[in-house]
């Protein structure tokens, strides 16, 4: 079994070698896994360094590309286009596994569940510009449709699939810009009821100030793009679940950042 993780990034010169160096200590076979990078047109150190690392290591398993002014989604569907491998993981570039062990589980629970077609996990979030700070946990559980249906979801980044379910359901709706991974979630375990396991362990150390909490209106413009995601799929939804999610979004934006 092997891992296709895809990275997107834009002028991100103080964190993508923390990024980068995560992958390249998992205690797996280097054979096992590739890093699909696909940058946005930094202009900083971003590219620099990564072609430093890359060169240093001789590491043929990390794929840069560069794709000015390409959307995080629409990059990230590109990786997956370029994704050689069976096993799809997102890990963005301001983040980094959150031990060396992580992907040697997901391959272990991979291979014992061959009926499921996810895995996800919590997450832990960290000071921006201090990652031994632990802000709080994102603390998941095991989901079943109708969770997602209330706007209920695990930690995105922590989520590792099959390839086989993006040639079954498709890829990462472009025309959401914040929020097409809550689109896509619904899609695939709300309406399609894919089969899924989560492990109470912390795969992923995010830092804190993502797109969807950067700001008031980011926020904002993510919570809208959700009740779409519900109307592009055509889905009524109670708008009392999309008013909490705002409220939990700008509790986040008020305390961390």
């Amino acid at each position: 079994m092997k891992f296709s993780i895809i990275t997107t990034v834009l002028d991100n010169e103080n964190f993508i070698s923390e990024c980068l160096s995560s992958i390249q200590n998992q205690k797996i076979k280097k054979n096992e896994v590739e890093h699909i990078i696909i940058d946005g047109g930094s202009s900083d150190r971003t590219v620099e360094i990564i072609k430093k690392i890359k060169n240093k290591n001789k590491n043929k398993n990390i794929r840069l590309f560069i794709k000015k002014r390409y959307s995080i989604y629409k990059a990230i569907n590109f990786g997956i286009k370029k994704s050689k491998n069976n096993y799809i993981g997102i890990l963005h570039s301001d983040d980094f596994y959150f031990n060396n062990n992580v992907l040697s589980f997901v391959k272990k629970q991979f291979d014992k569940n061959k009926n499921i077609d996810a895995i996800y996990s919590n997450i832990k979030i960290v000071k921006r510009n201090d990652s031994n700070k632990i802000l709080r946990y994102f603390k998941s559980k095991q989901l079943n449709y109708k969770d997602f249906l209330k706007c209920d979801h695990p930690p995105h980044t922590s989520l590792f699939f099959r390839k086989s379910v993006f040639k079954k359901y498709g890829n990462y709706n472009e025309k959401f810009k914040i929020a097409s991974d809550f689109e896509f979630m619904l899609r695939v375990f709300g309406i399609k009821h894919l089969k899924s396991k989560y492990f109470n362990k912390t795969f992923i150390s995010m830092r804190s100030g993502g797109t969807s909490t950067q700001s008031i209106k980011n926020v904002i413009v993510a919570n809208y793009e959700v009740y779409r995601s519900f109307k592009e799929n055509k889905i009524n939804i109670n708008l009392f679940y999309i008013i909490l999610k705002i409220l939990r979004k700008l509790l986040q934006f008020r305390l961390f950042n």
